[in-house]
């Protein structure tokens, strides 16, 4: 049960004011008491009544807990205490934000004095330094799941987060090469490290981390399918292997005789280094890889892709961007949509079709001529 306490205070002006404690049991995890307090400039009878509505909010857990604890601290416990179970990824993903954009910003104001304007101001800075607004959503989306959750446990009396004016997200429109330019950086690739991954994202469409966590035994050179299992992704650390992020991403891809001719020469190519550095060879089965067979990491890849643009003076696009030619191909091709969203591994048709959508009016006039070529019997 909480307990309630009164002082009376004389000023020298003669004007009399009631200090109110109220006091309940000990937080099961610090060990401290919870106290909370107030001044009351009125009648000792109107402090009395003050002070019993604010035991039976204390009793109802309701009572907002008194805390010294800053922003910085009380996001360092969220992530600690609340999220231990959530992925690697993600959490690398938070504590990216919260390390770059949150607490350079908010980190050193106490938590029951942080204000919407704090937040709204943080917001503004980040627009006017450019970064993008899906950067800044998730930002946001960081701080406001931590004061969600303190305002959960009474540790402020509402969300400075609410009301908070956020950016508009913009549709990321994909750069693609035409088949013609993926047969132009095809050719430039060949005999060098580049011309697998291509091979691989330009026939296959695969996701980066896809292509990076493949495995010889992931391919079955007999029904000439990739099977793609897990995905390289950046960890706090080093880089994680995982499963897909979805059911769907966990697909069988069939690729053509020349692609399995090429990836049966690397693999005779693997044997062969693996006996060159006999024990300095780290023998992990990745299809690409460094000479001595060490993985290559997803931000390695990336790095390497942009070299390889620059040196070739290559139209820059995203190496992501190789999935998505890909995917525009096939489509431009003729290839059912259905098809290419399970190539894709994408869990909903709907997904592929809104990804691709600038390819469909060309598909779409394609059909008016073949229909008329068919009901009008147009040579």
């Amino acid at each position: 049960m909480a307990t309630g306490n009164i002082v009376e205070r004389k000023r020298s002006n003669g004007t009399v004011s009631y200090e109110i404690t109220v006091e309940g049991e000990r937080d099961a995890f610090t060990g401290k008491r919870n106290r909370v307090y107030k001044t009351v400039k009125g009648t000792k009878k109107e402090a009395t009544a003050i002070m019993r509505k604010m035991m039976v909010d204390m009793d109802n857990g309701m009572a907002i807990r008194k805390s010294d604890k800053k922003v910085s601290d009380w996001l360092d416990e969220w992530l600690e205490l609340y999220l231990p179970n959530i992925e690697e990824t993600t959490r690398v993903g938070y504590k990216t934000k919260i390390k770059n954009y949150i607490k350079p910003a908010l980190g050193n104001i106490y938590v029951q004095s942080l204000r919407t304007q704090h937040v709204q101001k943080m917001i503004n800075d980040m627009i006017a330094r450019g970064l993008s607004p899906k950067n800044i959503r998730d930002t946001y989306n960081n701080i406001n799941a931590a004061m969600k959750k303190a305002l959960v446990l009474r540790m402020i009396s509402y969300n400075p987060c609410e009301g908070v004016v956020l950016p508009k997200l913009k549709k990321y429109k994909a750069n693609v090469y035409n088949v013609n330019m993926m047969h132009h950086i095809l050719d430039i690739a060949k005999d060098t490290d580049m011309y697998l991954p291509l091979l691989l994202c330009t026939t296959a469409g695969l996701r980066r981390g896809e292509l990076l966590a493949l495995r010889w035994e992931d391919i079955d050179f007999h029904k000439k399918l990739l099977k793609i299992r897990r995905n390289m992704v950046r960890g706090e650390d080093d880089y994680i292997i995982k499963a897909p992020k979805s059911e769907a991403g966990i697909r069988d891809i069939c690729v053509g005789d020349e692609v399995i001719a090429y990836l049966n020469k690397e693999k005779i190519r693997y044997m062969t280094d693996m006996m060159a550095y006999g024990r300095g060879f780290q023998d992990l089965g990745f299809v690409i890889r460094q000479e001595d067979g060490s993985p290559i990491r997803p931000d390695s890849m990336s790095r390497k892709w942009r070299r390889f643009l620059e040196a070739n003076s290559l139209p820059p696009i995203r190496f992501h961007d190789l999935r998505h030619s890909n995917a525009t191909a096939l489509i431009q091709a003729g290839v059912n949509p259905r098809v290419v969203q399970q190539r894709l591994g994408h869990s909903d048709v709907q997904i592929t079709l809104n990804t691709y959508t600038h390819v469909l009016p060309e598909m779409d006039a394609e059909a008016a001529e073949k229909i008329d070529c068919i009901i009008l019997k147009k040579a």
